[in-house]
């Protein structure tokens, strides 16, 4: 994790405790920036954060990965993707990377990808995998209870378009638009989850950025 996330993180941590919310669980994707981030929170926290219960299904989603792999096919070159973007000016890097990304995103999401050469996890995979984790949550928690956890911007969309019918282009402008270090609050009751609050920041605007 970068040095900023680090610094996020711990803000995120003193901004929890300021605001006096306790948690009777912790819980945190497999990752290691999942840990790290966990990590970076409870320092901010005081160090009262009870020790996180690992949920494997938290893990994050392939799709850079799987960018990377398509973006030289659908370009038809045998350059890398570091290659490719290097020859285009520095000002229109991440805009043209990100338009040949979301055509990536699409394919994958319609499963219009031959993803078995590479062995990825393909879109609806992914979202079983969350619904599994979501539903591991929900098994640990009591209404009363508040239970943190720590996951990142792919996982997190996937929980949220449970709550909420989107549509594909609704996903990926979703997928931009979440903070790092950012709040969504889920409110259970009778075993289902209801959106309270998305993608709100606590920390300082000056270490806000985007996933």
């Amino acid at each position: 994790m970068s040095i900023k996330g680090v610094k996020q993180s711990i803000a995120l941590g003193k901004k929890l405790l300021k605001k006096n919310i306790s948690f009777d669980q912790t819980i945190i994707g497999p990752l290691k920036r999942h840990q790290q981030t966990f990590d970076g929170i409870n320092k901010g926290y005081g160090g009262d954060l009870s020790n996180p219960l690992i949920i494997e299904e938290f893990a994050e989603n392939q799709l850079m990965e799987i960018a990377q792999h398509f973006i030289p096919k659908m370009l038809n070159t045998d350059k890398n993707i570091k290659e490719i973007f290097n020859a285009v000016p520095f000002w229109k890097r991440k805009q043209k990377f990100l338009e040949h990304f979301n055509i990536i995103a699409k394919k994958w999401i319609h499963d219009e990808l031959d993803l078995s050469e590479k062995g990825f996890e393909s879109y609806d995979t992914f979202r079983e995998r969350v619904r599994t984790a979501k539903s591991k949550v929900s098994s640990f928690m009591n209404e009363d209870r508040n239970t943190m956890v720590v996951s990142s911007g792919g996982a997190i969309t996937a929980v949220y378009a449970e709550c909420h019918t989107l549509t594909v282009d609704e996903i990926m402008k979703l997928n931009f638009k979440i903070k790092n270090a950012s709040i969504t609050l889920f409110k259970k009751e009778n075993d289902t989850f209801t959106l309270d609050t998305f993608n709100r920041s606590l920390i300082p605007r000056y270490l806000e950025t985007y996933i």
